[in-house]
């Protein structure tokens, strides 16, 4: 099978599991891997798979086998990008090709449709070997550079959503695949039933997971809790740091929530497998920024769903495709009312409909977001892929 080099901007981050998850989940098929990247972290012997920084050890000797036709066409697509320096995205392509070139890579397949792409589109033409990218939210949204040449100029483009799919479709129909971020079901398990669980009397435990910042619309929900008519019947806990702690926390006094609503920061991929858990339900407000940022297909939802969590989130797009009917509930953007009102319906909800939820929203995501089912479709038209 061919040997798949992942280049993603920095490697790993905790914010996007999704390529971890994904990284393994080829291996799983059988693929040889590896991960190249700009910023490489120092847990990084942690993985099974080599990573390299892009641009360090690059053997020139290895020039003579990149193919002259490939260097032309990767000239031509340099020249036709106005995203990037040219001469720096020639450099640091010719260097990223030596590199896969040297580990005998024969696909590379990208995230993010911004310079990781636009160098392994570069790169993959100077060694004649194809080549993928996944696009996901803020790089098609809010800041798009070059995204039409770059579709044109890839074997096949990942969308995470169909409303994603939509919108890249309008730019070629025929190389547009969607596949959801998946779930390693495998990690992420319901516990076994509590008789406690969500008996007369007992707080609701809500939680919300991710990065502190506009896109996340967690201001909504502090006002949402607000507007309960008995606040006392819920916790929320938010894992996760970000640029607007100090405002959501002054917004917490403010609103006199603070004996009910707790900041614990940013809890690895294992801390979160093992306790997520212990949550009654994830509030995930999603919602778009002011300068366009969305979240397009958010991992958090289906790993809460994976361990049996149900969640209540918003109707912006790859969130209302993850939200089958049963599993959680659906309300508009940036609307607290509606938010409090979701809260207070769920909380209403009998200990026989909470489990029922759980139940439904665990097998939600075995049949439709498993990350070795999701892989093996990313292996088959890689495998497809002519060079």
């Amino acid at each position: 099978m061919k040997k798949v080099a992942f280049v993603a901007p920095t490697y790993p981050v905790l914010s996007e599991t999704f390529i971890r998850t994904e990284v393994d989940s080829v291996k799983a098929c059988g693929h040889p891997v590896c991960v190249m990247t700009f910023t490489k972290h120092n847990d990084c012997s942690e993985f099974d798979y080599d990573t390299h920084t892009i641009g360090e050890k690059a053997d020139f000797s290895l020039i003579r086998t990149l193919s002259p036709t490939g260097m032309l066409k990767a000239l031509h697509f340099i020249t036709k990008q106005q995203s990037m320096p040219k001469l720096s995205l020639f450099k640091y392509s010719l260097q990223l090709a030596l590199q896969m070139r040297k580990e005998e890579i024969n696909h590379v397949h990208a995230h993010f449709a911004q310079h990781t792409c636009t160098h392994a589109i570069a790169a993959a033409k100077m060694m004649g070997i194809s080549n993928s990218f996944v696009a996901h939210g803020h790089d098609l949204y809010e800041t798009p550079f070059d995204v039409d040449l770059k579709v044109n100029n890839s074997n096949f483009v990942i969308a995470v959503c169909k409303d994603m799919e939509n919108d890249l479709k309008k730019i070629n129909d025929d190389k547009i695949r969607l596949l959801h971020c998946g779930v390693k079901t495998n990690q992420f398990k319901p516990p076994a039933l509590s008789a406690e669980k969500n008996q007369g009397g007992t707080p609701i435990k809500l939680v919300f997971l991710g990065r502190l910042v506009e896109q996340k619309g967690l201001n909504y929900l502090l006002q949402s809790l607000a507007e309960l008519n008995k606040p006392h019947l819920v916790t929320l806990d938010i894992i996760g740091d970000g640029e607007l702690r100090t405002n959501l926390q002054q917004q917490v006094y403010k609103l006199g929530l603070s004996k009910f609503v707790r900041f614990h920061g940013s809890k690895s991929p294992h801390w979160v497998s093992r306790n997520l858990a212990t949550f009654d339900c994830l509030v995930a407000p999603f919602c778009v920024s002011h300068s366009g940022c969305v979240d397009t297909g958010p991992l958090v939802l289906k790993e809460a769903m994976a361990v049996g969590v149900p969640v209540i989130t918003t109707d912006l797009m790859g969130c209302k495709e993850i939200v089958a009917p049963g599993t959680g509930l659906i309300v508009k953007q940036k609307n607290s009312q509606s938010l409090s009102q979701a809260i207070t319906e769920f909380i209403n909800y009998s200990p026989e409909k909470h489990e029922d939820m759980r139940r439904l929203a665990r097998l939600n995501v075995e049949n439709n977001f498993d990350a070795l089912n999701q892989a093996k479709s990313l292996s088959n038209w890689i495998e497809a892929c002519a060079s």
